[in-house]
């Protein structure tokens, strides 16, 4: 690079050098979430969704199955010392009520409750 070339780049122009790799970097870098946390369906393929912060309030929401109406029950919000004995009520009312238990996400937050004689299609 001669004399005009240290002056581009003095000036912020690169000449024929090739950029440097923290450059490419920042250009495929996200600075955003992807996920956004106040979205809140109220329903999935028709079915109401719940989210209970306590685990007292799952009994309210169950309630729905009794009359025959499938529900689901996402425990994103519920306190981490509460899933476990949410998800064992969720559990035994649905061996007590011969409802179906199925959980729908991997994190294992997110639980459809069937009625009994209500099938899931697909």
């Amino acid at each position: 690079m001669g004399f005009m070339g240290n002056v581009f780049k003095f000036l912020g122009f690169e000449g024929d050098s090739k950029p440097s790799k923290s450059a490419k970097t920042t250009k495929t870098k996200a600075t955003y979430k992807l996920k956004n946390t106040n979205m809140r369906p109220d329903q999935i393929d028709g079915i109401p969704v719940y989210y209970p912060e306590k685990k007292e309030q799952i009994k309210e929401f169950l309630n729905f199955v009794m009359q025959n109406r499938a529900v689901i029950i996402s425990l994103e919000y519920c306190p981490n010392e509460d899933n476990a004995k949410s998800i064992e009520f969720i559990r035994g009312f649905c061996f007590g009520a011969n409802a179906k238990f199925i959980p729908l996400n991997d994190e294992r937050q997110l639980y459809l409750v069937l009625p009994e004689g209500m099938e899931v299609e697909g």
